[in-house]
């Protein structure tokens, strides 16, 4: 994750015990830059840097494991990280298919589809499953727009309804107009 701090990383790395396990934190690629207090509008420094966190077993000797073999463990730091926002972005896009199946794909809808509609949905399912082969995954990731739903609007199912309460009351009425009628030429009234 990068970050920008007025404070500079003392170390490359340091270790926060927490009974058996702990959390190593890596500092890298720290650039010394200036910028300007948003309070006074002086100029300060600042510090640019990437921070890693990796999650371990705690040992007294491993402080000694990282400085011998620093360069793996950093990289395991990174792929522990970009593993666990692979796994963010991987979660989303399944909330996503998921949605898309239960509120616009599925067969009751699909077959009410005109074939542009379709190809449309089925490009967007595509689009989503193909986010992970994005060059950028999983830090930069370019969703795909939503095909807009015209099927089984809500203001269609309300105009739906609307019309059929109003035909209802018109066949009411109209029933009820036709036994006065009759009832008048029959002479029951």
């Amino acid at each position: 994750m990068k970050v920008s701090s007025i404070q500079m990383p003392n170390k490359s790395f340091e270790i926060l015990p927490n009974g058996k396990k702990c959390t190593v934190i890596f500092y890298d690629n720290v650039i010394q830059n200036s910028m300007v207090d948003g309070m006074t509008g002086n100029s300060i420094l600042s510090w640019d840097y990437e921070k890693y966190e990796l999650e371990t077993n705690y040992n007294p000797s491993l402080l000694a494991q990282i400085e011998s073999n620093y360069a793996a463990w950093l990289q395991k730091a990174k792929d522990s990280e970009k593993d666990a926002e692979a796994q963010k972005v991987r979660d989303y896009r399944d909330s996503l298919l998921n949605q898309c199946d239960l509120q616009h794909c599925n067969p009751e809808k699909w077959t009410a589809m005109s074939d542009d509609e379709k190809l449309a949905w089925a490009t967007y399912k595509q689009s989503l499953r193909d986010i992970t082969a994005q060059g950028g995954f999983p830090y930069t990731v370019n969703w795909p727009l939503k095909p807009a739903d015209t099927t089984n609007k809500l203001s269609d199912a309300l105009t739906a309804a609307y019309n059929d309460k109003k035909q209802l009351a018109y066949t009411q009425a109209a029933q009820l107009a036709i036994r006065a009628y009759i009832a008048q030429k029959e002479g029951t009234v």
